[in-house]
């Protein structure tokens, strides 16, 4: 057996099993033979050129098969999401579980995976309408246009983000769902929150209703509960707040918004929003001031620096209080 031959024995040994060429592969490999064996052997064909060329036949139909896992599908890839936003390393997860930085990556197809590092975070635009945000240390594969797995970390929905945020149609928004090991979570109109840990799934509401239908029972949550499974318990509901300390991270995860020419009650609303809080005026004639002062730019800084810039500039005062952002006009 020649050097050649003994090297191409050993590349396909090294090869798992792969599927057998479908028909149209294999008619043309055996095609792409026969027109070499004219063209070489012309009317003069003996039967050791026709043993020859059988195995090549082989050979070529067995190559093909092997690397058959290489070809580009017909079907077009589902676009289920775009990138508006991240930070900290962003790795998606290759052949063979193998993770690869995701700098220049733009948008998310179904079957992609996404990971994020240590102190990382990332935003989507759903391309079915709504906001979707990772924390650090989280790993979701998209599964599909209204679904995501979630193996492990935090991310948190919104489906019916501030308009201010580019890029996301909120007249249009569909359904979604977030897939864990005990359960799949959905949603009514709503902003919430999905933890999963090794022994644990939390689900937090700040607005409408999320249901889960659980491995083992099914649970509900409603705006300021927090819906928590573990193992084959019944899950339990508790009471929380909708901002603070366990919310922050989101706020960190907030895409840029354009400004221009909207007013600093349009902005407000965005920021009650990405924190959780309510916005009260002091009265009547501080909201219509609020309506009528218009805004230049866009923001790129999280909500809570830029409602202490954007407030200065407008010469308006504000304090928080507990869930509720109090704001006047500076004296």
């Amino acid at each position: 057996m020649s050097n050649v031959d003994e090297s191409l024995e050993q590349l396909l040994s090294k090869a798992s099993p792969r599927p057998v060429p479908d028909d149209v592969a294999t008619a043309v490999a055996r095609e792409a033979v026969r027109a070499e064996w004219q063209a070489v052997t012309g009317k003069h064909r003996t039967k050791k050129n026709m043993v020859g060329f059988a195995v090549a036949a082989t050979i070529l139909v067995a190559v093909f098969s092997l690397f058959n896992q290489f070809r580009v599908p017909d079907t077009a890839m589902v676009q289920v999401a775009s990138i508006q936003k991240s930070f900290g390393p962003i790795f998606i997860v290759g052949e063979q579980s193998v993770l690869t930085r995701a700098d220049n990556l733009e948008v998310i197809h179904a079957g992609q995976t996404i990971v994020t590092g240590e102190e990382s975070g990332i935003a989507f635009a759903w391309a079915e309408g709504g906001s979707l945000r990772f924390d650090a240390n989280t790993t979701v594969e998209f599964r599909d246009d209204d679904s995501v797995y979630l193996h492990s970390g935090r991310v948190y929905f919104d489906s019916t983000p501030s308009e201010l945020i580019s890029g996301i149609d909120v007249a249009d928004i569909g359904s979604f769902k977030i897939e864990t090991k005990y359960g799949v979570v959905s949603h009514v109109g709503t902003q919430f929150m999905t933890q999963l840990e090794s022994d644990e799934l939390r689900v937090s509401v700040r607005e409408g209703r999320v249901a889960v239908v659980g491995t083992y029972y099914p649970g509900t949550a409603l705006r300021g509960q927090q819906l928590k499974f573990s193992g084959r318990q019944r899950p339990v509901v508790l009471d929380i707040l909708e901002y603070g300390d366990a919310w922050d991270w989101i706020g960190r995860t907030s895409p840029t918004i354009d400004v221009d020419g909207r007013s600093a009650h349009e902005f407000l609303d965005w920021i009650g929003r990405e924190l959780g809080r309510n916005i009260e005026y002091s009265d009547e004639t501080m909201e219509q001031l609020a309506r009528k002062a218009i805004l230049k730019g866009r923001v790129v800084d999280e909500p809570a620096i830029a409602l202490r810039q954007r407030m200065a500039t407008a010469a308006f005062e504000w304090r928080y209080e507990e869930g509720t952002i109090y704001v006047s006009i500076s004296e």
